[in-house]
């Protein structure tokens, strides 16, 4: 089975108004069909005001209730998670979450993301809502960046270290890292290149590599342009890396249009790697379905 964990409905556009861009579960399963994947993770959108797209303000599905009861009528095919903000604990450090993660369960939500709250990694508040989803045992999917005006998503210093913070706080959350600021970490970088997309050669391993190896509650979510071109950056080094963290990898695309020229070559260039013997079947099965199933409860 070959699950994308990383999916979202909606109008992206960047422009007022753009035209023929809005992802609907229609065609979203249109695409998965074209593509031979078999199921797609949503995470659902509108949550945090630091993530709103002009298109957003427009949409007719402006909540996260009508996102995850609509995607119950595609449950063959739809993953569907809930998303939370930190801050919706009303400012204190201990808010209770239990009232929203019911109601996702209820609603049959097997994780929550994509978090995209500009707050710290170790803020107490992100550590409190990690902690009691953890509770759950359901993956928590977050985008991740660095400290800068204009971004998004959870916020870190080069190497890491609030991330490390988090991790070790909530053991039994598995964590499904995604974004610039958290895929730029796969070599060593600047405070600049946090934010950003580093190309070229890796000659050393980052942090992240090295959290993976201490942490089995950290996930890789392998979409979009960071995912991809920080496996790609370095043919070599970046098949290392799919190799060595094969049970630690999802399969992920994060199209946000329905144009056919937003699709992406993430499935492409795993199937390439194991057609040239570069990655092993075993791996290329976890990266692309097993692991998620696994993640999702569906193993």
């Amino acid at each position: 089975m070959i699950i994308d964990f990383h999916t979202h409905i909606g109008d992206f556009g960047r422009a007022w108004r753009e035209e023929g861009t809005a992802v609907t579960f229609e065609n979203l399963i249109q695409r998965l069909d074209d593509e031979g994947i078999d199921k797609a993770v949503l995470l659902p959108i509108y949550v945090s005001p630091d993530a709103i797209y002009p298109g957003f303000i427009i949409d007719p599905r402006m909540s996260v209730h009508d996102q995850v009861v609509d995607a119950a009528k595609f449950s063959d095919r739809i993953i569907i998670f809930g998303n939370l903000d930190p801050r919706w604990s009303g400012g204190a450090t201990r808010g209770d979450f239990a009232p929203y993660l019911d109601w996702f369960a209820e609603h049959g939500c097997r994780g929550i993301g994509e978090i995209t709250s500009n707050l710290p990694f170790d803020d107490p508040r992100v550590i409190n809502m990690f902690q009691q989803i953890g509770k759950r045992r359901w993956p928590v999917v977050f985008h991740g960046t660095g400290f800068a005006p204009g971004t998004y998503g959870l916020q870190d210093d080069p190497g890491s270290p609030r991330l490390e913070r988090l991790l070790a706080a909530a053991p039994e959350t598995p964590i499904v890292g995604h974004g610039p600021g958290f895929w730029a970490e796969i070599g060593p970088i600047t405070a600049e290149a946090k934010n950003g997309y580093p190309s070229g050669p890796i000659p050393e391993e980052g942090s992240l590599p090295k959290l993976l190896r201490r942490f089995p509650n950290l996930y890789c979510d392998i979409s979009a342009g960071s995912g991809y071109r920080a496996i790609t950056r370095d043919r070599e080094f970046g098949i290392r890396f799919l190799q060595e963290f094969q049970d630690q990898i999802v399969f992920a695309t994060d199209v946000t249009s329905c144009k056919p020229e937003a699709r992406t070559d993430h499935l492409g260039l795993l199937q390439r790697l194991r057609d040239e013997g570069q990655l092993d079947q075993a791996a290329y099965d976890k990266i692309t379905g097993g692991n998620a199933q696994r993640l999702v409860g569906l193993a």
